[in-house]
This record gives C-alpha cells, structure tokens and sequence, in this order.
C-alpha cells in the first residue's frame, strides 16, 4: 500500500495538534519530585511537621483550584471542609477505632455532600456576594463545631487516634509524611484530570462566561454545585493529614482566617496551576519556618506580596515564572534569526505577533474539503431539520414592549435573515427564543418539540445553537477549546472515569480532538488552534464564535450579526463557510445582519421587525421593495 499523501492526512496531523495522553510531560515532573520528598523525607525528620504542613495546604490549595481557579467561584468558607475532615478523623479514629481506609472515604464523602448543599448559594449570587456567603458558612460552621460537643469537645477540643491502616499502625514523622505525598499525588492526579477534560473545560467557560456556557448546552447549575462537591470532598483529605498532624482537634483552628490565608496562598502561587497550589504552601508555610522573625508580620507579608503579584504578575508566582521562561525562549529564537534585540524582556511582544504570522504551505493551501474527512463525513445528513415555530413572542422591559407578537414558521434546512433598525428588536427575539431573557412569553417549537419552558442549556441540547452580537468568548480557552466546548454533548464519560482518566475517556477525547481539528480547518481557523481567543483579530474572534456553535450540531443556527464590523469581502467568505456546513449537515439558519446586501445574498426569506413587530416577510426582492420596510429601515 502507498503511503498517504499530504492531502490525505488530517487537520490535527497537519496542525501538529498533540492528542490527549494518559501521561503529560508535567507527570513527569511532578512524579519525580514527589519521589525525591518521598525517599528524603527520612533525612529530615526534624522538618517533618513542616513539611507535612505544606503538603496539607498544597492539597488544600489543589481542592481550591477546582472551584477558584477553574469553576471562577471565589470561596471563603473553604476550610469548613478541612473541619468536617479533621472531626471526622478524630471520631473514628477514637469512636470507632477504624484507621485510613475508613476516615478517607467517610470524609471525602460527607464533605462532598457538605459542599453540594454550600453550592447552592452560587446559583443566586456571584462573586463579592457569594464570598460573603461562603464567608458566613465558615463563621456559622465553626460555631456548630463550638456547640456540638458529643462531635467535636466543645471549646476543649477532641484528641486524634492512632494512624491505622487497615489494622496496620505506623508512627507518625517521616512515616506519615509519606503517606500525605501519596494522596498529594491522587489528588492532583485527580485535579489535573478534570483540568485536561470536558469537566475542567466547562468550568473554565462558566468562569469566563455563563451565557456561553449555557448557549454551548452546558448545565451551568450542576457545574457550580459539583465544583463545590469535588472541591470540598479533596479539601476534607486534607483535614484528615491535619488531624493526624496534629493530633487533636480545635473548632478555633478552622475559622475564617484559616480560610483567607489558604485563598492567599492559592493567589500568590497561581489559582489556575498545579505548581501554584504547591509554591503558594511553599511559601506561606516555609517562610516563617526559616525566618522566626518574621513572624508576626505574616498578614503584612502576605498582603503586600498579593499587592505586588496583582501589579506585575495577576496569574501569581507560577505566572510569573511562565511569562519569564516564554521571553527568554522568544528572546533566544529571535537571535538565532539574527534579530539583535535589547537586554529588556519587556518589549519582545511585537516580535512574538511577527513569529506568530502563519505562512501558507501546501498543505493550507491546496487540502481535500474537510466536509468529506472521515470525522466530518459522518456529521452529514439529507433530512433537513431546524423547523422553527415562533407564535406570539413577547417581551416587555417596564412598559417598554421590545417584542410585540411577533409570529412566524422557517422551513427545515432554509436560510432566513432578520433585519431592522437598532432597537428594533431582534437580539431580544433570539434572546427570547433561546431563553437568555427573562419573562419571555408565547410559544417555541422546534422541529415539533415544545421548548417554551426549557432552560437554555436544554434548549441548546435540542438543537438551537447561536452566536452573540458581543461576542461571548472565554478569554482564557485558546480556539482549539472553543471548539471542543461545542462538542462536550458528544463525549460519552462520567465525571468519576474522568477523574481516573480511563482508556474510553482518552478515547473520546480523541476523537473530539480530530473532529475540531476537521471544523477549525473548514473555518480556515486551523493555524490558530493554540492561540487565546483575547490575542486574535476581531474577523477571528467572530469565527471562533461560530465554530463553538457549529460544533454543538445545530438543527438551527441563530447567528447574531456574524459580519458586524468585518468588510464585506470577508463577511462573504464567512457565510459561505456557515452555509456549507449548514447544508452539511442539513440544518437551518437564521442570521441578524445590518448588511442588507449580505442578507439578501444569503437567504432564502427576510424577516424585517420594527418597534417590536413584524412589517414584512418573504423573499429577498418582496421585502426591498416593500414601501413600509423602506420607510422604516432601508430609506430612499
């Protein structure tokens, strides 16, 4: 057999897109140096109580970076989940006289029901507010462990059990201190799992955007309450190493400036790395250790290295040392093109987008249409779908009606475009029909299913994907995720398979990998697949929204004005692309555009709205010469 030519490899080979492993390069590193802490623990005992200290916080900070760092809900009762671990473990250890294999389980899971009922306020408020909330958890929680003496001693406390495995009891120094790196290592195996899944990738869109999330048929609501679970659940391991660190347990311990200073350390070592969990407990735990005097100026330290972070490095020391390690890689590739540059690692950025510019190669330039690859090809489909029924769609803000009535039917597989002046009403008649505003009334069926009373996410999962006029992008997800956010529905694993990454999860990562290669290349985004979307062009960032709704298999697509801003050449080109994955897959189309010229090419069918109500329907050459439609919208 001959060897596949160019043509015929794919567009993740093309792109050298790497596949998802089941071991990264950072593993590596990581394995190794717990490994060395492990062997090393022995040869200094005399830090032992340290050491363990700053593994409890880094396992702590990891439970943190799951709710903090990628689900964006800023928490302050986190270390009401420590408590529950550490009371947890003085129980049975005393209680029940059971060891390990009892308090880890137990406290992982009660903690992780804790933290799915201290989730629930996220669903009602956000950022400030919700850390007032979490705030007052930590304040009541501690005062319930005050109160409730046959749980936790009261005032007095409780003393810690021996530390038993399974019958087995060990001592504790260096011998515990090895058993704390191993579950240091399960949970940020665990952690980095969810970072590199469809878990973690949702998280960080809800942290960037709600709206989008919800648009893209992500169930925002669980995402929130789950985040709270996962992370309380790892954060009560942690509790139960501090149990036995300690050997006695003290509600006053566990209060909310506990709770600060394990959000501190997150901030300061990076909340969206692993590296930072560990530097953040490197240093707010080895700093007073190796400077006594520094002591009591802990909070002042503390608080003036998160003011300086904030100014010169907002992504913490891990940032830091990523911006620093990325300038002098730039910095040695431009001398070795013989580019001279200056001693500053400040002003490298206009030759980094020089870099960046993508150089058309034979592979970009001549390539088979990414609709006949083996990952596209399968997608395709002669049943037109995406009817829509709009009846009676209303909207009032006050006693403002912004949609009045309006009522209309598109056809399975057509192309309608919706026009009228600025406040007309039509963004609030997508938002109507995909439910992103509230108090819509009348009815919504599509392709004969009711969907007036769904929630946005569902309505998404039946088949309404959409754009947004103001561009609705996550800024920290590069367009490789975009894409893969529209297809999370696809990838058929649990959370729990997730957390272990089994081989049926690496499976369909995979495969998600190859079919957003396939649409990024039809949407001649493919050279872009690693760039954060805040970096891009505005043309760009328009696609990339596209190519999100795109990947949700749309039976119809609502685009909300896709071509604002852009020349119309480039517009075109755009639609031209939308239209023939639309056709692909036989879905419909309803677009929002001012470009009159643009809409009229396109479609089939024009809807004009004015002041809330319909003035005109039909085809392209009826609605330009409708007198009422020239009077209100096109002019003389």
């Amino acid at each position: 057999m001959s060897e596949p030519s160019e043509n015929s490899t794919t567009a993740l080979d093309r792109a050298k897109i790497p596949l998802p492993k089941f071991l990264k390069k950072n593993h590596y590193f990581g394995f190794i140096g717990i490994l060395l802490v492990y062997l090393l623990a022995g040869t200094y005992s005399e830090y032992s109580q340290t050491i363990m200290n700053t593994i409890i916080f880094a396992i702590i900070g990891a439970s943190l970076i799951v709710v903090f760092g990628m689900a964006g809900q800023l928490t302050l009762g986190h270390t009401i989940f420590v408590a529950a671990g550490v009371f947890l473990s003085a129980n049975i250890t005393t209680v029940w006289t059971r060891g390990l294999e009892t308090e880890l389980p137990i406290a992982f899971g009660v903690a992780f029901l804790l933290g799915l009922i201290v989730g629930f306020p996220s669903l009602r408020v956000n950022e400030l507010y919700l850390a007032l909330a979490t705030f007052a958890v930590a304040f009541v929680g501690v005062q319930v462990l005050f109160e409730w003496k046959q749980f936790s001693g009261g005032g007095s406390g409780k003393p810690v059990g021996k530390l038993e495995l399974f019958g087995y009891e060990f001592s504790r120094g260096p011998t515990l201190v090895r058993i704390a790196l191993v579950l240091m290592l399960i949970t940020f195996w665990v952690v980095g799992n969810y970072q590199d899944g469809r878990t973690g990738r949702a998280w960080n869109a809800l942290r960037t955007s709600e709206t989008a999330a919800r648009a893209a048929g992500l169930p925002v609501a669980w995402l929130k309450i789950l985040c709270f679970g996962i992370g309380g659940g790892l954060a009560a391991i942690g509790g139960v190493l501090y149990a036995h660190t300690l050997r006695y347990a003290i509600p006053e311990n566990y209060g909310v400036a506990l709770s600060i200073i394990v959000v501190l350390a997150l901030i300061i070592g990076g909340k969206h790395r692993l590296m930072g969990a560990v530097l953040g407990a490197v240093f707010v735990k080895w700093l007073p250790e190796l400077s006594r005097d520094v002591q009591e100026y802990e909070g002042l330290i503390y608080g003036g290295t998160l003011i300086i972070l904030t100014l010169i490095a907002p992504d913490g020391l891990v940032g830091m040392f990523e911006w620093l390690a990325e300038r002098m890689r730039l910095k040695d590739r431009l001398e070795r093109l013989g580019i001279t540059v200056n001693n500053s690692l400040y002003n490298l950025k206009p030759f980094n987008q020089i870099l960046k510019l993508k150089v058309p190669t034979s592979s970009t330039i001549e390539k088979a249409s990414p609709l006949g690859s083996r990952y596209l090809a399968p997608l395709s489909s002669s049943d037109p779908k995406g009817s829509l029924i709009v009846r009676d769609a209303a909207v009032a803000f006050g006693g403002v009606k912004a949609v009045d009535g309006v009522s209309f039917e598109i056809p399975a597989g057509g192309v309608t475009g919706l026009i009228g002046s600025n406040g007309a009403g039509k963004t609030t008649l997508f938002n109507a029909i995909t439910g992103h505003v509230k108090g819509a009334t009348g009815q919504f069926i599509l392709d004969g299913e009711e969907i007036s009373q769904k929630p946005i996410h569902n309505r998404a999962l039946s088949g309404l994907g959409r754009t947004f006029q103001n561009l609705n992008l996550h800024d920290d997800l590069n367009v490789l995720e975009h894409a893969l956010l529209g297809l999370d529905r696809n990838m058929k694993y649990g959370r729990i398979a997730e957390s272990f990454r089994m081989p049926w999860v690496l499976r369909e990562e995979k495969n998600a990998h190859y079919v957003a290669a396939e649409l990024l290349d039809h949407m001649d985004l493919l050279d872009y697949w690693n760039e954060k979307v805040e970096d891009l062009p505005y043309g760009l960032q328009k696609r990339v929204d596209v190519v999100r709704a795109l990947a949700t298999n749309p039976s119809i697509l609502l685009l909300d004005e896709p071509a604002a801003g852009l020349p119309t050449a480039e517009a075109l080109e755009m639609m031209e692309k939308v239209q023939e994955y639309a056709n692909h897959i036989s879905a419909g189309v309803l677009i929002i555009e001012h470009n009159v010229e643009l809409v009229a090419g396109v479609s089939d069918r024009i809807i004009v709205l004015d002041a809330g109500k319909t003035i005109a329907d039909g085809t392209p050459e009826e609605v330009t010469r409708n007198e009422q439609v020239i009077a209100a919208y096109l002019g003389t």
